[in-house]
């Protein structure tokens, strides 16, 4: 029977169900005649006793049989049973007791001495839990092959996670052997944790790391934020001891930690930050059964989107994108996991209006996150007209459509780079919230602006950039020396768009807290080493100069701007006027009419009347004082 046939794994669990049931069986009986016989001392239990018993002994069974199946004792894995799982078998056993007490009381045969029942309990939970978490005790035995030594695993964290990473080790040798925990609680300190001691802190991590001959550091605090990981991460490396990292909790299947989720440190987990705290309830409200439509759905922002949207259960997810191979692959992503959720794919151009007209009459969105958009900051610099077209007349055009479909909601995504800008696409940002301000002005619909910084990993920026280098051997290839860019990870940073989105009443513009901004040096630096490679020694970082468009900062505001707090320490509101329709408008007719005649020259100048903070760099490269450029091709940036 093949393994991965599903009649054959059920017929397989279904067996294994059965013997189970036959062993509790031959257990709950016996547990009832050691009580008997205990209780009464005597050669014989005495027939005023034994006999009621015997009249019900199997409707006894199987109804203790039954409370077992309920509680779901039959399904747990009873290789990682816990504390958990003898509280729901000690709630069964304890139901058999009243059920059989019961069952003499109605018959009104004679009931047993209290003592019985008490010595009942003790032999069943010694018998039909003693069995069970004896198959503990065996997966909890650590085989070590004499062929191979086991690496020396230091846990850090001795917390629920830690544990069941110890645990795990335990039954795979072959990854790893625990030889201990340190932890910062000061009540753990020097107590003992199943087989392993506490350590330490980790304040001791390199004494510790030493001392234990530790090969491997495995880091069981997954929530724990980059801040606190990174220090941790650098002595580790220091001593050249490989560190690896366990998922949080609720990313695990079933709860469980299994060794192949363990996994090496990233970069993203140097930079994560404290996990943001949201309104589940206010989300709920403007999501739940509701249809909700993701533009640039396939997108790095968009796909997570959708991922973090779905999980309120909305009516309809509709995921709208130009490029037809990444709508399929998150259309297939969403049917997997959400089976029960309507995903309606939809491939189309925003610039095309017959198009989204018809899309929009047809899927009826009720809120809509707008995340398409030209993103590329040295592609749109050097060819405008395609960036007005997409980013101003696409989302002008969209947001008529919109108003006029009685859309409730409408979150747009913008930038920091739409902040004193200097590059094309910075610029049309800024012009999408424009617009965006004057639509909530004059209609019912609310339009939510909602701006940050870079996203680690999408397609585009500086991070798969560097990984594809690093793969090809170097050189990192970094525009400036000095340049710094704010980060979050794509799961924060949606997560925060969708809370915003629920906030907003229409016409803000949300400020996504970005934390402190992180030098590009310092993260390429940290990417090489996290690859196991030395910076300069086998992966040299050569400086390009600034591409056309750049900034060596990002600035989520400027010095002037004024913010309001929100209930959500990450979330702020930025202040500012509101726009003057009656001057912009026919400005941005203008525009759009430039960028359908691909005039370049104009589109600058109309760029810099719209948003007069609008400071061109020009389209010459700068190379750096003091700084030989090998390569004007390929250097890296965020964006």
């Amino acid at each position: 029977m093949k393994e991965g046939n599903p009649l054959g794994r059920r017929f397989h669990l279904y067996l294994k169900i059965f013997l189970a049931m036959v062993i509790d069986a031959i257990m709950i009986n016996a547990s009832v005649y050691l009580a008997l016989y205990l209780r009464f001392d005597v050669p014989y239990i005495p027939r005023q006793y034994l006999q009621p018993y015997q009249h019900i002994a199997l409707y006894f069974t199987v109804t203790t049989l039954l409370l077992l199946w309920v509680t779901r004792v039959y399904h747990r894995m009873w290789q990682y049973a816990g504390s958990r799982d003898a509280q729901v078998l000690i709630g069964s056993i304890l139901g058999s007791v009243v059920f059989l007490d019961g069952y003499l009381l109605l018959e009104k045969a004679a009931h047993y001495p209290r003592g019985v029942y008490v010595l009942y309990v003790l032999f069943a939970l010694a018998l039909v839990g003693g069995w069970r978490f004896l198959i503990r005790s065996y997966y909890d035995i650590t085989w070590i092959p004499k062929s191979k030594a086991a690496p020396r695993v230091l846990v850090v964290g001795a917390g629920k996670a830690g544990q069941l990473a110890a645990q795990e080790l335990g039954r795979h040798p072959e990854v790893g052997l625990a030889v201990g925990f340190l932890d910062d609680d000061a009540a753990k300190r020097g107590m003992q944790i199943g087989n392993l001691k506490v350590l330490g802190t980790t304040a001791q991590l390199q004494p510790v790391m030493r001392e234990q001959r530790v090969d491997q550091v495995l880091f069981a605090i997954p929530s724990a934020s980059g801040k606190i990981l990174r220090p941790l991460v650098d002595q580790c490396r220091d001593l050249n001891v490989k560190a690896r990292l366990l998922p949080a909790i609720n990313q695990m299947i079933g709860g469980q930690v299994l060794v192949n989720q363990i996994r090496d440190i990233q970069i993203e987990d140097l930079l994560q930050r404290e996990p943001a705290m949201v309104d589940l309830a206010e989300i709920a409200g403007y999501i739940t059964n509701r249809t909700v439509m993701v533009t640039g759905a396939g997108g790095t922002i968009g796909s997570e989107l959708c991922r973090q949207v779905a999980r309120f259960r909305p009516r309809r997810l509709v995921l709208l994108g130009l490029d037809e191979t990444s709508i399929f692959d998150i259309e297939q992503e969403m049917r997997a996991a959400f089976p029960q959720m309507r995903v309606a794919p939809v491939v189309a151009d925003l610039r095309d209006r017959r198009r989204v007209q018809q899309v929009m009459e047809q899927t009826r969105p009720e809120v809509i996150f707008h995340a398409a958009a030209h993103k590329h900051v040295p592609l749109m610099e050097i060819q405008p007209p395609e960036a007005i077209r997409n980013n101003v007349e696409g989302l002008w055009g969209f947001l008529d459509i919109a108003q006029k479909m009685h859309v409730e909601r409408f979150v747009f995504i913008s930038t920091d780079k739409a902040v004193n800008p200097t590059s094309v696409y910075g610029t049309t940002k800024r012009i999408g919230e424009i617009l965006g301000a004057i639509y909530a002005q004059k209609s019912n619909m609310r339009f939510v602006t909602v701006r940050f910084g870079n996203v680690l990993g999408s397609r585009g920026s500086v991070l798969p950039t560097f990984q594809r280098q690093i793969a090809q051997g170097g050189p990192l290839t970094i525009t400036h020396p000095d340049m710094v860019r704010y980060f979050m990870t794509v799961a924060e940073a949606c997560q925060l768009v969708v809370q915003a989105g629920a906030m907003g009443h229409g016409g803000e513009t949300f400020v996504l807290d970005m934390g402190e901004p992180l030098k590009i040096m310092d993260l390429a630096m940290n990417l090489i080493r996290l690859s196991g490679l030395n910076p300069g020694v086998d992966v040299d970082i050569v400086f390009t100069g600034l591409r056309p468009g750049e900034k060596l900062y990002e600035e989520p505001l400027t010095p002037e701007d004024q913010t309001k707090a929100t209930k959500n320490s990450r979330i702020f509101i930025h202040v500012g006027e509101a726009p003057n329709a009656r001057r912009l408008l026919p400005l941005l007719d203008e525009l759009v009419e430039a960028g359908r005649q691909a005039d370049e020259a104009r589109i600058r100048r109309l760029l810099k009347d719209i948003v007069p903070e609008y400071q061109p760099q020009g389209s010459a490269v700068r190379p750096l004082p003091g700084v030989e450029l090998t390569t004007t091709r390929g250097g890296a940036n965020a964006h």
